[in-house]
């Protein structure tokens, strides 16, 4: 066996320990029991045999479940406050999520009843829409803290708990205190964010404004009920979802704009990434965010690499990390989830149709070209294609149903994504220079946005299109995904 497969089989296997461990609660007597099985299977099998490996694998998943009831259980001591009536004081910790009539702040409690704790914890106050707050203001709260409840179908609980909330209160008196005391960098992003924000109020209309910013930003506060159910009938959520695809596309506009100037791709390829990274930067480099931009990157070194089995280490290193450094993602963060099936679709999947349709009939653009281009029509629809059968199971599982035209309306929006992204984020940065050069840009990509709502108007308005089928969908789309992977590694043997 390779150092690579060797070094692939060990990270797999501790992700699947916490994925073990996020649905159900391993006592450590049984993960102690695990570590020590596995250390004597992997002496008992002798390292000169390769089949020590098991005991090492063994080793490794019991620490991704240690890993989870480690983070799991390290949780604040609220049982003294938790349904009492008393004040607490704090600071906003990120942008508030406004709802039609009301909104959610994420607290940081440093002080409960006038007196200051040693452990802060964080706290989603739920108020009414006005008056508006936002990230940095000190605000004193007078309420009843409670334990977040699960619904039926859904941990509620954990679902918080990976944003470090452990405690909510609803509709509590509130009053501000101050200002600007989240921390000089976190501001700061906060203010290059709010402003950017501005920047695309100021150059679009609504409701293309609030489109634009679920397309760069993964912002859904803004965007009207009527075209959020639209999109979710269509099948085209993913979009206002910040995940590494929407990045990758970022990324791919910015290689698009270079082969124009006949830039190589080698300089294409860095000038693309740090992109990339400004574009994170600018939307306030929230931790989605930069899990996203990591998996955007990952693709890009896959197209200037071109070595599957270094891409796979680096792509499963990347989450590995990020699970390490926050287990609960890998189950209760449905951007992160995206990103990977969405990246894998984009890595493995795309390339593997292409050459497939390639050997059956020519299409209208050329392989040669449409490498050469980096957004050629054909290359887009099998990316297309291929991120939408990767997250397809992770969507019926999320949401119940499935979008019967969903394909289509995908394949007629995404192939002017990468423009409608491209030219908008443009726009936005040349706000700060020269809003009257910016509103000319914003007609640019108002003229695609505009094509855009359109075709989810049209389609999400069709009767019929979307189909309730329950979570207990995704078992038969299992069985068929893992039916074609044997088939196709059986083909490949």
């Amino acid at each position: 066996m390779s150092k690579s497969r060797l070094f692939l089989y060990i990270l797999s296997s501790f992700i699947a320990g916490v994925a073990t461990g996020s649905f159900r609660e391993i006592p450590i007597s049984v993960i102690w029991t695990g570590f020590i099985a596995g250390l004597a299977l992997a002496a008992a099998r002798g390292f000169k045999n390769k089949k020590w490996v098991w005991g090492v694998l063994l080793i490794v998943f019991f620490i991704g479940i240690f890993r989870f009831e480690q983070v799991a259980q390290d949780r604040p001591d609220l049982v003294r406050w938790l349904g009492r009536d008393l004040y607490f004081t704090g600071v906003i910790w990120q942008d508030p999520d406004l709802a039609e009539t009301s909104q959610r702040l994420k607290v940081k409690i440093s002080s409960v009843g006038g007196v200051k704790i040693s452990q802060p914890f964080f706290v989603l106050v739920t108020l009414r829409k006005y008056p508006a707050y936002k990230f940095g203001d000190e605000v004193k709260i007078n309420g009843r803290l409670k334990e977040p409840e699960n619904y039926e179908d859904f941990d509620y609980r954990e679902y918080l708990a990976k944003e470090d909330v452990f405690a909510t209160s609803f509709f509590p008196q509130a009053e501000k205190l101050g200002e600007r005391k989240g921390g000089y960098i976190k501001l700061g992003l906060a203010d290059v964010k709010n402003s950017f924000e501005n920047k695309i109020g100021q150059i679009l209309p609504e409701p293309y404004a609030a489109y634009l910013k679920g397309l760069l930003l993964g912002e859904k506060k803004s965007l009207p009920p009527d075209l959020i159910e639209n999109l979710q009938k269509s099948g085209t959520s993913h979009l206002v979802v910040l995940s590494g695809y929407n990045i990758t596309l970022v990324g791919r506009f910015f290689l698009f704009l270079l082969s124009l100037a006949l830039v190589p791709f080698f300089i294409s390829f860095w000038i693309a990434t740090s992109g990339i990274i400004l574009f994170v930067l600018a939307t306030g480099a929230s931790a989605s965010a930069v899990r996203a931009a990591i998996m955007g990157i990952l693709v890009l070194l896959a197209q200037k690499e071109g070595r599957v089995y270094g891409i796979t280490n680096a792509l499963v290193l990347a989450a590995s990390l990020m699970v390490w450094q926050n287990p609960r993602i890998l189950r209760f963060d449905a951007g992160f989830q995206l990103s990977f099936l969405a990246t894998i679709g984009l890595v493995y999947l795309a390339p593997r149709l292409e050459n497939f349709i390639d050997q059956k009939k020519n299409l209208f653009i050329s392989s040669k070209k449409s490498a050469e281009s980096g957004l050629g029509l054909k290359k887009i629809l099998l990316e297309t294609v291929s991120a939408q059968i990767m997250v397809l199971p992770l969507l019926i599982f999320l949401f119940g149903r499935v979008s019967l035209i969903s394909p289509l309306t995908n394949m007629l929006i995404l192939a002017t994504v990468p423009y409608a992204m491209g030219i908008g984020f443009i726009g936005g940065l040349t706000g700060f220079i020269s809003i009257i050069l910016a509103q000319i840009i914003g007609w640019l990509v108002w003229i695609i946005l505009a094509y855009q709502i359109k075709v989810v108007e049209i389609f999400g308005g069709l009767p019929g299109v979307s189909l309730e089928l329950g979570r207990w969908a995704i078992m038969p789309v299992i069985i068929l995904y893992v039916s074609v992977f044997v088939y196709w590694f059986r083909r490949q043997r």
